[in-house]
């Protein structure tokens, strides 16, 4: 008799109780959550014996930023997500050098952390709302249509197929993908360019001329 598929182990590393219990409430049937301190004393030996395959970090209780790098050594499979309060750019490009694979703004924390962990776990990088929004704004005009550069060419197939009207499952027929994975490169696209529908994609696309770099 075959054994039982393992729950995917989520490790919340010195989130507040509250959060806890509500990601348990949420998300007890997807992901097995195991709650610990995020001091390395505690959160390093418990990452070995446990072995999860994600751990989301409050960084305002981790011991520093090398953290998440000790982290990836002991279990190079394991992805971090880190969850912060700051919005400023060079603090996230530390973040991901360090080896994260995404970063949850403290704001977005109880809408965007399991989107955080389903994004990583496809194989991307994850940037909370928030600091999308935060970095476009640092963002001059005449440089963002050169962020077409910084997406896959998934996203880039995606994003002008969603511009030229196609709904989700068609471009899922037409790329031979699940409407699954369309819908998150769809949410990432959001994400990316600080937008909330695909309208605004639209709209932002057009205001920034867009449109022509993904033809």
């Amino acid at each position: 008799m075959p054994e039982p598929t393992r729950q995917q182990r989520l490790m919340l590393a010195g989130f507040h109780p509250l959060i806890v219990e509500d990601s348990r409430l949420h998300a007890e049937d997807a992901y097995d959550i195991v709650a610990v301190s995020a001091d390395e004393r505690t959160l390093l030996p418990a990452v070995g014996r446990l072995k999860p395959d994600f751990v989301l970090l409050d960084l305002m209780h981790a011991s520093s930023l090398r953290t998440i790098q000790r982290i990836t050594v002991i279990d190079p499979s394991c992805r971090v997500v880190v969850l912060t309060s700051m919005r400023r750019r060079g603090v996230a490009e530390s973040i991901f050098s360090e080896g994260a694979s995404g970063i949850l703004h403290r704001s977005d924390a109880a809408a965007e952390l399991f989107l955080a962990v389903r994004t990583v776990a496809s194989g991307r990088q994850f940037m909370s709302s928030a600091m999308m929004k935060a970095f476009d704004r640092e963002t001059p005009k005449d440089e963002r249509s050169q962020q077409v550069m910084n997406l896959s060419p998934l996203d880039k197939t995606v994003l002008r197929l969603v511009l030229q009207g196609y709904p989700v499952h068609r471009i899922a027929r037409a790329l031979g993908l699940s409407v699954r994975v369309v819908r998150l490169s769809i949410a990432y696209l959001k994400r990316y360019y600080g937008v909330r529908t695909n309208q605004n994609l639209k709209d932002y696309a057009a205001a920034n001329d867009l449109a022509e770099a993904y033809r």
